[in-house]
């Protein structure tokens, strides 16, 4: 039988449990409302995450003023300001000379409109092109992330936007100098890519560089430019390439080279190729620029082009980069 003394102890025992079972429920209630906050934030932030960008590049050359009735890159600007010009620019390569190309993105799209160019084959040719390049990357890229590997310090990079990861691969590098005639990937720019892929926990990653994985033909005329080129010719490395971009789910890579435009899948990797934006300086197929729409984890390519005198932009295809 319980004496006066013992049902006191008890009691007081049981008002004690009871005390601390309150304050456990308590500390895992805050732990589950903090950790469910932090979850929604997070859901939220990729989820609201809206922004858009465009591609142009291979415009080399055709840059001035054009002849009557027809328009060059200024008329890709005017039309890139018309169908709302996004928060930058990439050019994938042959976007030479760059200070008049500068210049014109300036005249249309405002001195204060970001463009990130990366070196093509013609640009390499030429030391004032590689120059201006390094000068307009020493002066401090925007939103930088990182820069690129020893010898390619400014003409390589990555930065971040919104919820996106950017990376800007010289593929004229070759593991000392920026600027070699030949293109390819070599282990060096390889290595820093892997480290690079690991290092971003945005959850959206961009790829972009001058030659395609593989040259695909125009979606409106059928035409194929540079048959038989790619990034890398290599194949020990274009296999380590591909599953680099595998591997990390790069949402898609971009480029240009061929003149023609494509936006398809190539060995499971969406490949978006901008064409050229030349206007009307380039009878072979239609000028064009891409605009990438972001929204959360979904992302749009819109494909622009032109007709003949490089005037008159209309989106001929849309395609979702799932």
């Amino acid at each position: 039988m319980m004496t006066k003394d013992s049902s006191k102890k008890f009691r007081r025992r049981l008002r004690i449990g009871h005390s601390l079972l309150v304050r456990l429920c308590g500390v895992v209630l805050v732990c589950w409302t903090l950790a469910g906050a932090r979850a929604a934030a997070q859901t939220n932030g990729a989820s609201t995450e809206t922004f858009s960008f465009i591609t142009a590049g291979d415009m080399r050359g055709f840059v001035g003023p054009a002849p009557e009735g027809k328009r060059y890159f200024d008329g890709v600007c005017d039309a890139v300001k018309a169908a709302d010009s996004g928060a930058f620019m990439l050019s994938p390569g042959d976007c030479s000379p760059p200070g008049p190309i500068r210049s014109t993105i300036d005249r249309y799209l405002g001195t204060n409109y970001l463009w990130y160019p990366v070196a093509g084959n013609h640009d390499a040719e030429k030391p004032e092109n590689m120059a201006w390049f390094r000068h307009w990357a020493e002066a401090g890229i925007p939103h930088l992330a990182r820069r690129g590997p020893p010898g390619a310090e400014d003409t390589t990079y990555s930065f971040d936007f919104g919820n996106s990861h950017f990376i800007a691969l010289n593929e004229y590098y070759n593991g000392r100098s920026d600027a070699v005639g030949k293109g390819d990937v070599p282990d060096a720019a390889l290595a820093w890519l892997k480290d690079d892929l690991a290092a971003t926990r945005q959850p959206l990653i961009w790829v972009f560089g001058h030659k395609p994985i593989k040259s695909l033909p125009d979606m409106d005329n059928g035409k194929v430019g540079h048959q038989g080129e790619s990034v890398t010719t290599n194949a020990a490395r274009l296999e380590l390439f591909m599953q680099l971009l595998t591997d990390h789910h790069v949402r898609a890579y971009i480029c240009g080279h061929t003149h023609k435009t494509s936006v398809a899948k190539v060995k499971g990797v969406w490949q978006a190729d901008s064409g050229h934006s030349r206007g009307g300086g380039d009878k072979t197929t239609p000028s064009t620029f891409l605009k990438f729409r972001i929204s959360g984890a979904r992302a749009w390519v819109d494909v622009y082009r032109a007709d003949a005198n490089g005037e008159h932009y209309d989106i001929k295809k849309t395609v979702e980069l799932d």
